[in-house]
């Protein structure tokens, strides 16, 4: 609680950060905002080319399928760079002044939280396009987004504290980060995965077939891919179960339907959402502390 007071004792340092954030990403912009929109677009317009024209993907309304994957995505991915590097970038006010610096990488998460906002808004504008309803359900996005949030400042948190003294974090992130991308359902379904058997006579296929299964249990406890599906489920699929399975050349309809409804009972999504809870929160706390113990350090080091 006494953290929390003096958070909010230092709040116009908060939103003065957030608004500086803000305004020196597109310092000299012509574009300003649409730069943040413009990039991912563009991969998307890419994945949609690859998975829908080359590759047929059968998923209707491909394009919605991708950017309401890409979305969340994103917030979390630009929040762990941008976090990762606030302390270092920032040292010079660190040895200049005293504030809480836990509002550092708060700033960070602030600022990109502004940012998936007006995403969200243009992301309305193109299903008013699409002509996508419009229904109750959006408001799964906000538990969704405030799940993701937590589970990203705690990450943010230990990895803007280690970076001050190893700078290999830094590469060590992007790199993992670039990884996790695809371990995460943002352009495929997830049930096609979990449906998915491994066969083969190689050592590496065997060992991962011998592991998929425990691999989709944790693979369901990513904070990040819970957020990922909660969108979809929201936004597209009117807040039913996120667990479907496309039908193809390798698969009837009557197929799909009933291998979804096996995946769905196999793996009742609300036991996972909780689980991912439980960590979003864990880390939230573990990050802060480490933060914390280690923020005494920063001007020293740095």
């Amino acid at each position: 609680m006494k953290e929390l007071a003096e958070l909010w004792r230092y709040r116009e340092v908060l939103f003065n950060l957030v608004r500086r954030n803000l305004r020196v990403r597109y310092k000299n912009s012509v574009l300003g905002f649409l730069w943040s929109m413009l990039n991912p677009l563009m991969q998307i317009g890419v994945w949609y080319f690859v998975f829908k024209i080359i590759l047929e993907n059968p998923e209707k309304n491909y394009m919605a399928f991708l950017i309401t994957g890409f979305l969340p995505w994103l917030f979390f991915n630009q929040t762990v760079l941008d976090s990762t590097a606030c302390v270092t970038q920032e040292m010079a006010l660190v040895k200049k002044a005293y504030f809480p610096r836990a509002i550092l990488p708060l700033s960070a998460l602030l600022s990109n939280v502004v940012h998936l906002t007006l995403a969200f808004v243009v992301l309305l504008g193109l299903f008013a396009i699409w002509r996508v309803d419009v229904n109750v359900h959006y408001l799964l996005v906000i538990p969704a987004t405030l799940l993701l949030a937590t589970f990203a400042y705690g990450l943010s948190a230990m990895l803007a504290a280690w970076s001050v003294f190893y700078a290999d974090v830094k590469f060590i992130i992007g790199n993992l980060l670039s990884l996790w991308f695809f371990l995460t359902p943002v352009i495929y379904p997830l049930g096609n995965f979990l449906g998915k058997q491994v066969t083969g006579k190689e050592w590496l296929t065997q060992t991962i077939a011998e592991w998929l299964p425990h691999i989709k249990q944790i693979y369901l406890l990513d904070p990040v891919s819970v957020c990922v599906l909660a969108y979809r489920s929201g936004l597209l699929q009117g807040g039913q179960n996120p667990i479907v399975v496309t039908s193809g050349p390798t698969r009837s309809p009557e197929e799909a339907a009933a291998m979804q409804a096996h995946l769905q009972a196999l793996y009742p999504i609300w036991h996972y959402v909780l689980g991912a809870a439980v960590i979003a929160i864990a880390f939230a706390v573990v990050g802060h502390l480490i933060f914390h113990r280690m923020s005494y350090l920063f001007a020293e080091r740095g």
